[in-house]
């Protein structure tokens, strides 16, 4: 009974969470959302949440606009109905069609994510990629990807790709390694964390080449107080910060280790 109650409690104390969350902040507040697993980007649930986006939208939003910011980390799923439902304010992904219908976009990219490929080092398909560095190149070899990668489903079927799935990076890493699979493309910053996590250095490699990148914006809940007018002063802040080069030293320092 005693490991059974927390999974059963789990939901409703998240509920709980999210209600606190919507009515319990000041009004001039903007109450943000994540992914409470998706490391180095985002990590930890409620208030606990850490990590690159977390701390640039703290370095915009407070340090450059002036306004009081909240995180709140969830399951992904929950993390996007929060802003769906108006019970937080805004997150940062991509503006894909499903999440305009709810929400509306910042002009400016918030984040750009680059994705490449990890193989293992010195193989066949390092060589292969290596000497003709374009996706249909994958066609050939089993590559690895992520149960509910959006981006890497559009990518595989974009490209003729049948994948072999796995549920987290960290296990696609382990069959690169072991040979089970030949390569599989990731975020950077995600791959680095992880191969260092698992202690693959000397193991894989990621190619300095990009086959592709996902752009976030931010993204604000059309039930959010806010409105039109935070996003255009939200467009102009990041545009400054980009024309006077203060937004690139502060991604280049998240990068780097600075998001705790």
């Amino acid at each position: 009974m005693r490991e059974i109650l927390p999974t059963i409690l789990r939901p409703l104390v998240i509920t709980i969470a999210l209600t606190l969350a919507s009515i319990g902040t000041e009004a001039g507040e903007l109450k943000m959302s994540y992914n409470s697993d998706w490391p180095p980007y985002s990590a930890g649930v409620g208030n606990e949440v850490k990590g690159i986006l977390p701390a640039l939208m703290t370095e915009i939003v407070e340090k450059h606009m002036g306004m009081t910011v909240a995180h709140h980390g969830y399951p992904w799923k929950r993390a996007q109905r929060a802003v769906e439902m108006g019970q937080l304010d805004a997150f940062v992904t991509v503006p894909t069609d499903a999440r305009l219908s709810y929400a509306d976009s910042s002009k400016e990219t918030v984040y750009t994510i680059e994705m490449h490929p990890i193989v293992a080092a010195g193989s066949a398909a390092e060589q292969k990629i290596s000497a003709a560095p374009v996706p249909s190149t994958l066609r050939s070899l089993r590559v690895c990807e992520i149960l509910g990668n959006g981006w890497g489903k559009r990518f595989a079927a974009q490209n003729d790709i049948t994948p072999i799935m796995a549920t987290k990076v960290a296990s696609c890493l382990r069959m690169v390694a072991k040979g089970r699979t030949e390569v599989t493309v990731q975020a950077l910053a995600v791959a680095n964390q992880q191969i260092s996590g698992e202690g693959l250095e000397n193991q894989l490699s990621i190619l300095p080449i990009q086959f592709g990148q996902m752009n976030f914006t931010l993204l604000l809940s059309k039930k959010s107080a806010h409105g039109q007018a935070f996003l255009q002063k939200f467009d102009r802040t990041v545009k400054a910060m980009l024309a006077d080069g203060s937004y690139s030293k502060i991604v280049h320092r998240l990068r780097t280790g600075g998001a705790k």
